[in-house]
């Protein structure tokens, strides 16, 4: 939008005028005498389009009489070209009309009208201020919005003083102004909105919190007095029940125990006559032994004499055998030899003759015998031999087919069949080829993640078909944006919010008019999308513009923001829980439902492809193991069929096996007959050889008895004298033998018979102990009678004392009485000590809960209502707190967003004024702070900067001056004009909005030549726009050069009366 011409007429004391402003690059120059009224050409600019700043009254005449009527117009064209193109006619006109008749208010009327060519109107809208459609706001939003003008922003109109103004501006209404630039001031206002919100939910919790540990403090106290009463009552209690209880049970142990004694004392009284007739049994049983000791002793003397006559008879035949002895040794001294042969033979001579010759025939029979054993046994063990060998074939091909069975039959066992081992490799191998798909697949799956997450660190999230639509429009030359790069969800958004955009949020724009789709995605022509209003922000969608978007994305971003809300505002194309309603149906989301407009979202789909991509990897890894592991074991089944098919082959000749098995049995069952045959022939062969050396050593041993006989015959009279010594001998040995006999039974009936005596004399020694042992039992029981029938008198006495205190416990607590009685059990009844001791320790308690002080039976119900109270108390606590961390999180995402904010845009015109500064052997410098005073209040400065090149210190602010209204400190006027020039351009620099054209009164009056020519070149430079100048001074040659026309203000206060002059400057 450039301005193209303006006209006006009862402007102060102008006559009506027509200014040509035409040429999109001409540059302005409108100048005059101080006073001539050139300021009054902006203020005409400001007021046509409806600037707060402009007072209407200023542009009244002052030389109107009272009664006369005063008539205005202003008429501003604008010729639509330019970088900020709107989508309307080639030439707009802005018009204010005024009329304000005597003593009455100003009545306005605003017009636009729009043409192809100017003065050819094709439509014109009038706005007033009664009307309910087209009324002043209206015509403010319509500039605003659809026209793109705003000349209240520094942008585009710069009154007088108003350039220079940023020199001498205090730091904190140097910010202000910077901030409502930047649109900071609504992130400033509602951070400031939170701190006062914090501050009051801080105080709130504050109050909240003392309330609470108030409350807390008295609840301790009526819990003290509650848990005081509840311990009173339980002691009660417990003491009186413990106390009736012991009571109870003493009553009933010591009647039991009366009973008891009574029953012990007749039983001592019986135990005692039992023990007097004990006394006189044995008495007679002591005498009657006594009597048998006495007959035993006498027994014993005639045992004696006859044991003593014994051994004097044994003593002589001892003599007479020690005689024959010696005399028998004299004689078998002579005859030593032929004694020991003698004893040798047993047959007489004529029997050993007989014998010879029995013994020679029998040794002849057995001979033959064994001859013929031997025979048999040598064809025998051929036999044998031949067997074993056929039975040792038979074993080891058993035995071979034993050891091939079990490993046969193991592979079986194991694999099945061959069948089997074929299906499972077939499975392995079908697997494989499945893994491997899935493989592949997961391959691409993560190489499409890792593309994505290199797009989210990138900060974009794009699907397949927004790739797709991107590539194919980057082919075409197109610049393409989806709308997640333009727009993005405020801060007080929920990620289910952007539900609502489901069916949208993929849509593509790009810069262009028409193309043919390559998907199905939303494709949105950016040149087509008109707004009727410039928003950066739909609240109640929670959508605004994307924050660090570049300066020339910003209003397609707007375009894109105002697209969107078009589909909330039920028209015949909307959007009602997440479906875009049209007249041809109905359509649902996009893609796979993802969140992809928030900060939030960004994050936790970064997460979620991170996770993705691990869990992925992760699964090729195992699907790397498992094809390895099944192509291993399908290699190792393709090798171990062959086996199978072995083992199959063996199982099927299981007859030929048998019939080896059952040639071995019948094979070995001949051999062992055939072994018991030999062993036979064996022991008879054995025998017989043993019985003819028998013979032989027999038929020896006879021939040496006949040679006996013969040496015999020459002594046999000696030995005949011997042998009769010998048989007396015998015959005396014989008596001697039977008389020690004799003597050794009379032993054993002295040694039974003293025996018996001692045994008596211990009987009667014991029935002696026996009967004082009763008599002491006696004395005992006696005196055990007299102390229970003590004790019985005495657990009596108790047992009334014992009634008596039941008595009072019934009269004091009948309640706890009754219960007590009601559940007493007599089955178990502990020992009367310990039921003492229970029955002490419960009267203690209870009289001790009786008497103690200061106890309140309402304590509970207290204790519940103040437990009440604190529980609100502390629930109205715990919410404020988790408000007070709301407030405060939420402050503190403000505060980040506007530090951000202000450390981006100071940032960035720090940079461009440090450099523009440079230009003229300056350095610059923006910076900015923010102090909290003693209120709490936060106020917030920005600083300009500068200092000569080479100069030393520290660069304070331009606006600083010395106190007191002294001179002497401070940069110059000139740097001051110079700073707040290009502090201006700089700020004009960082704004997102280019209009094209700009408006600056008296831009050079504190500049000299030099520095007035580089400063009006670094605006053409860097702004890129039309520039309208005021200026008052004269100028040089060069200077004017800059600039396409001049208007010069001519006044003649005589009349008084303003004019324009013209000039144009002829290439």
């Amino acid at each position: 939008m450039i301005p193209w011409r303006m006209s006006f007429s009862g402007i102060r004391d102008y006559r009506p005028e027509q200014i040509d402003l035409s040429g999109m690059d001409n540059h302005i120059m409108i100048t005059g005498p101080n006073g001539a009224g050139k300021s009054t050409v902006t203020y005409a600019i400001g007021a046509v389009l409806y600037s707060s700043k402009v007072d209407i009254e200023g542009l009244k005449s002052r030389n109107l009489l009272p009664d006369q009527t005063w008539k205005a117009q202003i008429a501003l064209v604008f010729k639509n070209e330019g970088e900020m193109k709107i989508d309307a006619a080639t030439f707009i006109q802005f018009t204010l009309r005024m009329v304000q008749e005597p003593g009455q208010p100003i009545k306005k009327e605003y017009s636009i009208s729009m043409g192809e060519d100017i003065d050819q109107w094709e439509n014109t809208i009038k706005y007033t201020s009664g009307d309910r459609q087209f009324n002043f706001t209206a015509y403010k939003k319509d500039l605003l919005y659809k026209y793109k003008i705003d000349p209240d922003s520094y942008y585009l109109i710069w009154y007088q003083q108003e350039v220079n103004q940023f020199a001498v501006m205090n730091p904190e209404e140097r910010f202000r102004i910077f901030s409502e630039m930047h649109g900071i001031d609504q992130t400033q206002r509602e951070w400031e909105e939170s701190m006062e919100k914090l501050k009051e939910t801080t105080e709130t919790l504050r109050t909240a919190k003392y309330s609470v540990d108030n409350k807390k403090l008295e609840l301790q106290i009526s819990k003290s007095q509650m848990e005081r009463y509840q311990s009173n009552q339980e002691r009660l209690i417990n003491g009186a029940s413990q106390y009736i209880e012991s009571l109870l049970q003493l009553e009933v142990s010591l009647k039991k125990e009366i009973k008891v004694l009574e029953g012990i004392v007749i039983e001592l009284s019986s135990q005692m006559e039992e023990v007097k007739d004990g006394i006189s049994f044995k008495q007679d049983k002591k005498d009657k032994l006594a009597e048998q000791l006495t007959k035993l002793s006498l027994e014993k003397e005639e045992l004696e004499d006859i044991q003593n006559d014994a051994e004097d008879s044994l003593e002589i035949l001892n003599t007479t055998i020690q005689d024959k002895k010696k005399a028998i040794v004299e004689l078998e001294t002579e005859l030593e030899d032929l004694t020991k042969r003698k004893s040798q033979i047993t047959r007489s001579e004529k029997e050993v003759h007989a014998e010879i010759i029995r013994l020679k025939k029998e040794i002849e029979n057995t001979s033959d015998q064994f001859a013929e054993a031997i025979e048999q046994h040598k064809q025998r063990s051929q036999s044998h031999r031949d067997l074993l060998s056929e039975i040792a074939k038979l074993e080891y091909q058993v035995n071979e087919d034993k050891l091939t069975y079990e490993k046969h039959s193991k592979r079986l066992e194991e694999y099945k069949s061959s069948h089997a081992v074929s299906h499972t490799i077939h499975k392995f191998e079908q697997e494989i080829v499945s893994f491997k798909n899935e493989h592949l697949a997961l391959t691409n799956g993560v190489q499409e993640l890792k593309k994505e997450r290199e797009l989210l660190l990138d900060n974009r999230d794009l699907s397949k078909r927004q790739s797709e639509s991107l590539s194919y429009l980057r082919s075409h030359n197109m610049k393409a944006y989806p709308l997640r790069e333009l727009v993005e969800l405020d801060e007080h958004a929920l990620l289910k919010d952007e539900r609502i955009f489901n069916a949208i949020k993929y849509t593509i724009f790009f810069q262009g008019k028409h193309i043919a789709p390559p998907n199905d995605l939303y494709h949105v022509p950016l040149m087509e999308v008109i707004p009727d209003r410039s928003v950066d922000v739909i609240p109640e969608i929670h959508l605004k513009v994307k924050e660090g978007i570049k300066n020339e994305e910003i209003p397609h971003a707007i375009k894109a923001l105002w697209w969107a809300g078009q589909f909330f505002k039920n028209g015949p194309i909307k959007i009602v829980n997440g479906i875009l309603h049209d007249s041809m149906g109905l359509r649902g989301q996009q893609e796979k439902e993802r969140y992809i407009l928030s900060k939030k979202a960004m994050q936790a789909r970064k997460q979620e492809v991170e996770k993705l991509i691990s869990t992925k990897e992760a699964r090729i890894l195992e699907l790397d193991k498992l094809i390895e592991t099944n192509t291993k074991m399908s290699q190792q089944l393709n090798r171990i069929i062959q086996f199978v098919r072995e083992a199959e082959a063996f199982m099927a000749t299981d007859y030929e096996r048998q019939s080896r098995i059952k040639q071995l049995e019948e094979e070995q069952k001949t051999l062992l007959e055939l072994e018991t045959l030999l062993s036979e022939l064996d022991g008879k062969r054995t025998n017989l050889n043993v019985q003819l050396l028998q013979l032989q050593a027999n038929l020896d041993a006879v021939k040496e008895a006949a040679a006996f006989y013969e040496e015999l015959g020459k002594m046999k009279g000696k030995y005949d004298h011997l042998l009769a010594l010998k048989n007396q001998f015998v015959e005396l040995d014989k008596q001697y033998k039977q008389q020690v006999a004799n003597l050794d039974v009379l032993d054993s009936d002295m040694t039974m018979v003293e025996s018996k005596l001692k045994k008596l004399k211990r009987n009667v020694e014991q029935l002696g102990e026996d009967i004082e042992e009763s008599n002491r039992d006696l004395t005992r029981t006696k005196n055990q009678q007299i102390n229970k029938v003590e004790e019985k008198d005495l657990a009596a006495q108790e047992l009334v004392g014992y009634i008596q205190e039941i008595t009072e416990m019934k009269v004091i607590v009948p309640k706890i009485y009754s219960e007590i009685i009601s559940g007493l059990l007599n089955d178990q009844q502990p020992s009367l000590t310990s039921l003492k001791n229970k029955r002490e320790d419960g009267k203690i308690i209870f009289e001790a809960a009786r008497r103690e002080p200061d106890i309140d039976p309402a304590a509970p119900e207290n204790y519940e209502a103040v437990k009440q109270e604190f529980e609100r108390l502390e629930n109205e606590f715990k919410r404020t707190n988790i408000l007070l961390e709301q407030d405060r999180d939420r402050a503190e995402q403000l505060k980040d967003k506007l530090e951000t904010t202000i450390n981006m845009r100071v940032t960035e015109i720090r940079r461009r004024f440090q450099t523009y500064m440079s230009h003229f052997q300056f350095e610059g410098n923006v910076d900015w702070e923010s102090l909290e005073d003693k209120k709490g209040r936060t106020h917030f400065k920005l600083f300009i900067k500068a200092r000569k090149e080479g100069h030393r210190g520290t660069m304070e602010d331009v606006s600083t001056k010395a106190r007191g209204g002294k001179v002497g400190k401070g940069v110059s006027g000139g740097e001051e004009s110079l700073s707040s020039l290009l502090f201006a351009l700089a700020l004009l620099q960082n704004l997102s909005f280019k209009p094209g054209f700009i408006v600056l009164d008296e831009f050079d009056s504190a500049l000299d030549e030099n520095r007035k020519l580089k400063v009006f070149d670094l605006y053409v430079q860097e702004l890129k726009r039309k520039l309208i100048i005021l200026t008052p001074k004269s100028h040089e040659e060069n200077y004017l050069q800059r600039f396409s026309k001049a208007l010069i203000i001519q006044h003649d206060p005589t009349i008084p009366s303003s004019k324009i002059v013209g000039i144009v400057k002829k290439e």
